[in-house]
């Protein structure tokens, strides 16, 4: 992305007070151009230029389409978006939206599986099935989807366990892998992880197994190595662990509380970034096990491909950007007001964000005018889909 400097304005004024007469001397510097996002809607505010780091070429609202069940995006390998929507005619509809994202194309519908959208990686090129089969009891069969040819592989079953989330396939960010919860044939509670090259999977033995701990996710690094837990204990807040993957086992390294809706991720190999209960963003290094504040007040947060970028929400509605440098965020943008975002997910290639979620109100009554005139009984003008493109 590229800073484009401006030059400071300078004004020099000089008043003579024998005489009623008013002299001006110097110069006034030119105005450099400033990026203004105007709302479609009342509620939502322009936002604030703050750096010129982070340009703003274009701004384009996704449609929320009529659908009952709305689905959720991905970015795709051609640089458009791909849509998943669950629910639909017992089934999932697929649909792409290639720039400037106002009309879906339908790739294909996928009958018999329960799905979130945590099971549709990062590429878009793929998504993970499971369907519940009554003669196999607890047991599911577990299908991997190419999306693009249709074709699916039974990869293997899914045991269920009462104390996993219902989000708990989860993909690494290069998409090389993904990993879940499962029993093992001793009935032990583990990561199992597959490997999208060697088409091969292996088992990772949690070591708690008093049943008092709930997992919601296990995530893996790219490298295949660790992975991070997201857990959630009776009475306590909850957390996350990191830990190696070695040996058949999950052995922890580092274990800390998280906000109830904050992000944990990789900054490198040796660097974690997470919010605390309190919304704090931190920055931990495992080498030394030291910590780094890296902003107050974050709701969520997702980093670029590349590691150089992050995007954050605040508890005031309020999306921004800033570079990532060390331990410190510089060239801080705001990018838009006026949602509350579930989901911030940057382009493979780190110039445009997908912004997904909600406007901070909830009752219909007080739904803006415009949308309001606009609405269909079938539509929900409260979520919003927002792509910006930054300039280059």
């Amino acid at each position: 992305m590229r800073k484009r400097n401006r030059k400071a304005a300078t004004q020099a004024c000089f008043l003579a007070f024998l005489m009623l007469t008013l002299a001006l001397t110097g110069c006034a510097g030119a105005l450099g151009k400033e990026t203004i996002i105007i709302p479609d809607d009342a509620e939502e505010e322009p936002a604030a230029s703050g750096s010129h780091m982070f340009e703003i070429e274009a701004l384009y609202r996704l449609p929320n389409g009529d659908r009952k069940y709305g689905g959720l995006f991905r970015w795709n390998v051609d640089g458009g978006l791909t849509s998943l929507t669950w629910g639909y005619k017992d089934g999932i509809a697929l649909d792409e939206f290639a720039p400037p994202f106002e009309a879906a194309t339908r790739i294909r519908d996928i009958e018999g599986y329960l799905l979130d959208i945590g099971n549709l990686s990062p590429d878009g090129r793929y998504l993970i099935g499971y369907s519940y089969d009554e003669e196999a009891g607890q047991e599911s069969r577990l299908t991997l989807v190419t999306i693009e040819s249709g074709e699916e592989k039974e990869i293997g079953a899914l045991r269920s366990v009462l104390r996993v989330g219902s989000s708990s396939i989860t993909w690494s960010d290069n998409g090389e892998a993904f990993a879940y919860f499962t029993l093992n044939d001793q009935g032990q509670l583990g990561i199992e992880a597959y490997d999208m090259a060697s088409g091969t999977k292996r088992m990772y033995v949690m070591p708690e197994q008093n049943g008092a701990t709930f997992y919601y996710s296990a995530r893996l690094s790219n490298d295949g190595q660790s992975a991070i837990v997201i857990k959630e204990e009776k009475g306590m807040p909850v957390a996350f662990q990191l830990g190696k993957l070695a040996d058949g086992k999950f052995v922890p390294q580092y274990e800390h509380t998280m906000h109830q809706n904050g992000s944990v991720d990789w900054i490198d190999r040796n660097r974690v970034a997470f919010t605390g209960t309190d919304g704090t963003l931190f920055a931990h290094d495992l080498r030394n096990d030291g910590y780094a504040v890296l902003l107050d007040q974050v709701s969520s947060f997702t980093l670029s491909p590349d590691r150089s970028y992050i995007a954050y929400s605040t508890p005031d509605a309020v999306v921004e950007v800033a570079k990532l440098q060390g331990n410190n965020l510089l060239y801080k943008t705001t990018v838009y007001r006026g949602i509350v975002a579930d989901s911030l997910v940057w382009s493979p290639d780190g110039g445009s964000l997908l912004i997904q979620g909600r406007k901070p109100y909830d009752d219909p009554a007080v739904v803006p005018q415009a949308a309001a005139a606009e609405s269909q009984p079938a539509q929900d003008f409260s979520f919003q889909q927002i792509v910006i493109d930054f300039r280059s």
